[in-house]
């Protein structure tokens, strides 16, 4: 089977979700927490290339069909048999576009990859994207509503923080202001929103700032969805050395579910779900539910994961920075 090319990167969300690489790699590449594209050239790719590989996953999908109706099986179990996890019985439903801004691409040849997706897989409910907040920001309300009524329909954002000193210190490329109109212009345009908070990146230092300031920008935005990614180092990534100076200090498993705790209680919002569905939040648990609704159920949840690990004994160790140690060694 022919196989269309694949960026690195998708959310947890989309793990089932039909991968199209619109743009190679990251327009700022700046972000000093992030490992994932350094030394890696941004490319736009043609509206061609990207077509060729739709026809590509359609033929693999045509392919799987036809397996599936010679063997008496349905398409959805062929295709996860042979590692496809994109392909349902009644086809593809939803589709992630790659790399980290798909939004930078012009509006043109956005609008056109969009509605020959659709054309090619009629059964698609869903097409999702990353985007920069400062890249929203400079797109026009109009641009938005036509990239929406040709199909784009959830925009995942790396909001990180809503603490302007944390954000110049990473380097993300946007204020808390611009956050704001970001996420604002995405929701007014009809997107489905998923806002990114990274707990842990403010370390010891700054976690109280952080958690205050992006609760204050989430409340100002009102996501549909947000999610939580505990901070973790990289080698690769440029914060590593500021981490082996001691400029940053790492928050203890203790420490970051406090600041979770601390974030939650200032949030007020309306989001269809909060969620902690990434392997970086693994002492987490399962704190996910809608706000404000299941907000005393989530920290009710946290107060038990943070029960759990005191019972441990191990509330200043951190497992990330035993993993720093090592890879410095």
């Amino acid at each position: 089977m022919v196989q269309a090319t694949a960026g690195p990167l998708r959310p947890p969300s989309e793990a089932r979700s039909l991968l199209v690489r619109v743009t190679k790699n990251c327009p700022w590449n700046r972000c000093e927490f992030c490992s994932v594209f350094k030394g890696e050239k941004f490319e736009l790719r043609t509206v061609e290339e990207v077509k060729g590989d739709i026809l590509a996953a359609k033929r693999v999908a045509e392919e799987l069909r036809s397996w599936a109706e010679r063997t008496g099986h349905g398409a959805g179990d062929v295709a996860r048999y042979n590692g496809v996890a994109w392909l349902q019985d009644d086809g593809v439903k939803s589709v992630f576009l790659q790399d980290s801004d798909s939004l930078i691409m012009k509006m043109e040849p956005l609008v056109e990859i969009l509605e020959f997706l659709r054309e090619t897989f009629p059964t698609v409910e869903r097409i999702c994207s990353y985007a920069r907040g400062k890249t929203l920001t400079r797109k026009r309300a109009e641009t938005l509503r036509k990239l929406r009524e040709a199909g784009l329909s959830r925009l995942h954002i790396g909001l990180e923080t809503g603490d302007d000193e944390l954000l110049k210190y990473v380097k993300k490329g946007a204020s808390a202001v611009e956050m704001v109109e970001a996420g604002r212009k995405a929701v007014e345009a009809g997107f489905e929103v998923s806002e990114y908070v990274m707990p842990g990146l403010g370390g010891r230092e700054r976690w109280k700032q952080h958690a205050e300031n992006t609760a204050q920008v989430l409340n100002r935005i009102n996501p549909h969805f947000i999610r939580l990614r505990t901070f973790h180092v990289a080698a690769a990534s440029p914060i590593y050395e500021k981490v082996k100076r001691g400029e940053l200090s790492l928050q203890s498993i203790e420490g970051v579910l406090l600041e979770i705790r601390s974030f939650l209680e200032q949030l007020e919002v309306t989001s269809e779900f909060l969620t902690t569905d990434h392997v970086a939040n693994y002492f987490l648990g399962e704190v996910d539910g809608k706000l404000p609704r299941d907000k005393e159920k989530l920290l009710s949840l946290i107060d038990d994961s943070l029960a759990w690990w005191r019972r441990k004994g191990e509330p200043g160790r951190n497992p990330f920075l035993r993993n720093l140690t090592r890879t410095a060694v």
